[in-house]
This record gives C-alpha cells, structure tokens and sequence, in this order.
C-alpha cells in the first residue's frame, strides 16, 4: 500500500513540525505539495526537509498532488481549502478551527461529499469529556483562556478598544462574550474557543473569558461544563513549541496525532468508514 500524500497550505511552524513528523517516520506519509501566501517560506521548508519530490504553487496545484490536504496557516485559508476539498472529493485536516464557526455550511457539504474533516483538538484538552456530556444535553460551557499581555499584542480587539497591555499590573478580563465574537476579537489567540464550541453547544451560547496576565509565563485555557452528567473541569497550561516560542507545542501535536491516525486509515481502507 502506498503512503499518503500531504499537501500543506501554510508553511509556518506547525507545517515543519509536521515535516519533522513524517521525516523520523511518526506519520506514515509523504509530502507532496507545499503552498503558502509567501512563496519564498514554502521553498524554504522545501530545501530545509528536502522535498525534492513535492510541488509547490497554489492550493489548487497542490491539492491535485495530494490525498488529503492540511491547513496550517490562518482563519482565512480554511474556507478555500475546504471548499476545494469538497470540489475534489478529498479529505482534509483544518487547524485554524476559527474559520469553521463562521462556515458550518461547508460542514454540511463535506459530510454529504462524502469528504472527511479532521479536527484535530488544538492546545485544549477534554473535548472528549465535552462530546460524551453533550449526549445528555449541555446546561453551560465556559472557557477562560490566560495569557501574557505580549501574547496578545496587535488582536483586533485589543487594537480597537486601545488596550494598553504595557500598563497592566495585575490579571485582566480584557474580553467576555460568546465563541463566536471570541474568534472574531482575537482571531490568532482564541482557536480553543472554536474547538470547544464546535465539539460542545455551539458558538453562541459557549462563554469565552480572556485574561491577560503580566506574571503568566505560559498560555493556559480552563473548561467548565455543567449538565445532567455533573460538572466538569479540565485545565491545560501549554509550553511553548520548541521550534516557535509563539505556538503551544500541544497544538502542533495534536496535528501530527491525528495525520498518523489518517496515515493509517489510508493503509486500511476498509476500516475507514467506521471510525
């Protein structure tokens, strides 16, 4: 059985983590295409990995190199790449979860294309807690995301309201509202919150409260849930990937956790449908 072929849209730091991924052989694949907004990264990573065999121009080129495609790169590259996936009739893996809650359309015609959507859990953990309490119903879902003010910088938000993160002393709600005006406030800081409320009772009704804290030394996202099953409480205090002090390493690892599930579905074909 041949391996699987990737195409990665966004050639950033998660996209050479994945690189490294299937270099010492963690995901059973090959990468055959590589595109990103700045031409020169994606011929960068392509020397850096030695791709000699993947190609690298728009996302339709590479996607007509691939078996499935993966998005890495920003809110605004998910609706193009699903749509082309649903086009092409292949799967694909969506980091940027931000860009789904405002395209549940696209959802919808996957699941009818027949084209599977890889939803990998970010730098969040207990969403699967999340999706085992929503079978009895979701009374409530907050999450408080914490985060040194740095962190934040340049976000809509903080931009639009004059935010002086500098001039903070002490932790700081700088935001509360629902999911879905979370993404849209701090589309690069807050793709927990899309995760959350698409594996738990959607956008609007998902809380999200950002915190900024001068003596945070690391980002930090806390769920509660209440519903029939009881309540529910998962932190995740996230390290920094080594390769990209901006990046939570869980994220990227959760990319490379579920391409080594698609690798092997690939190599057992039958058993793809059931899982």
């Amino acid at each position: 059985m041949s391996l699987i072929r990737l195409s990665l849209v966004g050639c950033g730091n998660i996209a050479s983590e994945i690189c490294e991924a299937v270099r010492d052989g963690r995901i059973r694949a090959e990468i055959t295409g590589l595109t990103d907004m700045e031409p020169g990264r994606a011929e960068r990573l392509r020397e850096q990995f030695q791709l000699n065999h993947a190609v690298v121009g728009d996302l339709e080129t590479v996607a007509g190199a691939a078996d499935l495609l993966v998005e890495a790169a920003s809110v605004s590259a998910v609706a193009p790449v699903l749509e082309t996936a649903i086009r092409m009739g292949m799967d694909c893996l969506i980091m940027s979860l931000g860009g789904l809650i405002f395209r549940t359309d696209l959802m919808e015609q996957a699941q009818k294309a027949g084209v599977r959507v890889w939803l990998p859990s970010g730098a969040v953990c207990g969403l699967d807690g999340i999706r085992a309490a929503k079978e009895a119903g979701l009374d409530s879902v907050t999450l408080t995301t914490r985060k040194p003010p740095r962190g934040l910088a340049g976000a809509p938000w903080v931009v639009e309201h004059g935010i002086d993160l500098g001039a903070l002393t002490e932790a700081t709600v700088i935001f509360e509202g629902n999911a879905l005006d979370a993404v849209r406030a701090f589309p690069a800081n807050v793709n927990v919150a899309a995760a959350l409320s698409l594996a738990g009772i959607g956008p609007e009704k998902t809380r999200v409260r950002v915190i900024a804290d001068p003596a945070a030394t690391e980002n930090s996202h806390e769920i509660e849930a209440k519903g029939p099953f009881g309540e529910l409480r998962a932190v995740t205090r996230n390290r920094p990937s080594p390769n990209n002090p901006k990046t939570s390493y869980l994220a990227s690892l959760s990319a490379i956790h579920e391409l080594r599930r698609a690798a092997e579905l690939w190599c057992r074909p039958a058993l793809k449908s059931s899982v």
